[in-house]
């Protein structure tokens, strides 16, 4: 073999090398990058993200015999789907009662509204003003396209499959120092109170 040939021949092996170290690590380098904002991207192929793109096809409306102040608040804020909105109504119902509760509550423990966003979690982003989080439909814009779309609810102990139009327990992460006893009594046993007192003539009608 002559040494031209031995050079190319190394060359090809670089190169082979080279690609097959690109295509194995790519996608941990671009995990690595993304993990952060895992749960803020879905993954276009799943059956969930599916229905939430098909989803914005329809349109829901109120009935007009809908008189109830925070139910109308959630839905032009964007909790349009009959599960959807119970759920939320059910959660800000846990949280404060559709109270917008600041310092002076006898509750008061950092967190601001009637969703009850913690202050100093979340002062820091942009979206985040004492005046947003005091005006109930403000909070309710912010919690829509912060953490609901985002896919963060496990923030108040639960997730929503759009497929379903359904709301499940997601408690681990967030409240797992409580216990089981803590999450079934302070999270769950309340959230269901909420739904069960959800008015139903304001359960979103598709037009």
């Amino acid at each position: 073999m002559t040494k031209k040939n031995q050079i190319g021949l190394a060359v090809d092996w670089i190169a082979a090398v080279f690609l097959a170290t690109t295509f194995i690590a790519a996608p941990s380098m671009a995990y690595a990058k993304s993990a952060p904002l895992a749960e803020s991207a879905g993954n276009p192929g799943t059956a969930d993200t599916l229905e939430r793109t098909a989803q914005k096809e329809k349109v829901w409306t109120l009935p007009e015999k809908c008189n109830d102040k925070p139910a109308k608040i959630l839905f032009k804020a964007g909790f349009t789907k009959p599960g959807m909105l119970r759920g939320m109504w059910a959660i800000t119902w846990r949280e404060s009662k559709h109270q917008s509760l600041d310092e002076s509550s006898p509750w008061y423990s950092g967190a601001l509204g009637w969703a009850q966003i913690q202050t100093s979690a979340w002062s820091g982003k942009s979206w985040w003003s004492r005046s947003a989080m005091l005006d109930r439909y403000q909070q309710a814009v912010i919690v829509k396209k912060h953490f609901f779309d985002k896919g963060l609810m496990h923030n108040w102990g639960y997730g929503y499959s759009h497929k379903k139009d359904s709301w499940y327990v997601d408690a681990g992460m967030y409240y797992s120092l409580w216990g089981s006893g803590l999450t079934q009594s302070w999270v769950i046993d309340p959230f269901n109170t909420g739904w069960s007192l959800f008015p139903n003539k304001c359960t979103p009608e598709k037009i």
